[in-house]
């Protein structure tokens, strides 16, 4: 297995600045997705850690060899495209095989590989069709099977996904995962989809402008985001401009626009010193509680009118605005017939507080 360095690596066409400083390590065997929005930098770190573009500045290494001037072919790094490039003519078997060909492998060791990652993918029952003859599942199998095949020290991936309608995508990510743990394979994927990212990776590095704001797992991202920005692009979130106007036991308590809220827990960079700081308040619209009849008090509750409701299937979406300012909130199961106002309460625990 492989462990990928990143030591200050940009990325420069002409006076555009695609990356800027990038300080990143992959562990061997790990699943690590980027994730940003589009224009951010993340399929050129990934071409420049298949060898496919030279850096600016940096290194690259792949454990503790600097492959930074090595062309892809001897770093042995393999990367899957949004489209699959399937030869038409050729059977899935040939498909699979060709790579091996092209490297030199003798016959044999070209069949028993072949029939490996077959079994790895679950194609081995189909390995005679043709591309056009498959599913666009089965095809990105195929596309994953013949870059398995060569034993790469580093398999990446730029949105293997897209091409695949809804079902299919969340059908896909499972198996993806699937076969990257179960072969080993230091994995770097990158997406532009947040459920893709949070569902499937082991840890992600969030791009913006070309800069690496944050790595971590799913749920330190998710409950625990540096910055408002971050906040709001994993998932969705309630921000709230606020300022500290006092602690309360271990936490801060912060005058919002919906009124003090108490924050527990979420403190951290000298926030809840001295002073009224300005800082940005995050609720997850999932962790807001109706208040339905004589339920007991929550650390933080509001009351507001309800100016928008959307059914989502398994739950249901209300829009509740509080002293002018607009709260999402996530009920489940979904609530129906939802008029006038609505009460909701959440935790201490669940506020994040981040610096303005």
């Amino acid at each position: 297995m492989t462990r990928v360095r990143l030591e200050n690596v940009s990325k420069r066409f002409g006076k555009a600045v695609a990356l800027e400083g990038v300080d990143l390590e992959i562990c061997a065997g790990e699943l690590f997705f980027l994730l940003g929005p589009s224009g951010c930098g993340k399929s050129t770190l990934l071409r420049l850690i298949a060898g496919l573009q030279e850096p600016s500045g940096g290194r690259i290494w792949f454990n503790e060899e600097d492959v930074t001037g090595l062309a892809t072919q001897q770093r042995n790094a393999v990367m899957c495209f949004q489209s699959y490039a399937l030869w038409p003519h050729m059977t899935v078997r040939g498909n699979v095989k060709f790579g091996l060909g092209v490297r030199g492998f003798g016959r044999e060791e070209q069949s028993r590989r072949v029939d490996e990652v077959l079994r790895l993918v679950q194609m081995e029952g189909l390995a005679e069709r043709r591309p056009n003859q498959l599913s666009g599942g089965q095809q990105q199998r195929v596309a994953l099977a013949r870059a398995l095949a060569v034993r790469p020290r580093c398999l990446l991936l730029d949105e293997p996904l897209s091409n695949l309608d809804a079902k299919l995508r969340q059908e896909m990510r499972s198996e993806i995962r699937r076969i990257c743990k179960t072969g080993q394979f230091t994995t770097i994927y990158v997406t532009h989809d947040q459920k893709e990212a949070l569902s499937v990776a082991d840890r992600i590095g969030l791009l913006r402008d070309g800069k690496l704001i944050q790595v971590g797992t799913p749920g330190e991202l998710y409950h625990g985001p540096k910055t408002s920005w971050v906040a709001d692009f994993i998932g969705h979130t309630n921000l709230l401009k606020g300022r500290v106007v006092g602690r309360c036991g271990e936490g801060v308590r912060v005058e919002t626009g919906i009124g003090v809220i108490v924050a527990k827990g979420t403190v951290d960079r000298g926030q809840g010193s001295a002073g009224a700081e300005a800082v940005v308040v995050s609720v997850r619209p999932e962790q807001m509680r109706v208040v339905r009849g004589t339920e007991k008090a929550g650390r933080n509750r509001v009351s507001g009118r309800v100016v928008e409701s959307t059914f989502l299937g398994e739950a249901s979406e209300h829009v509740v605005e509080v002293n002018g300012e607009r709260l999402r909130v996530i009920c489940t199961p979904p609530m129906f017939g939802v008029d006038g106002e609505m009460v909701v309460e959440f935790d201490a625990e669940d506020v994040v507080v981040l610096s303005e």
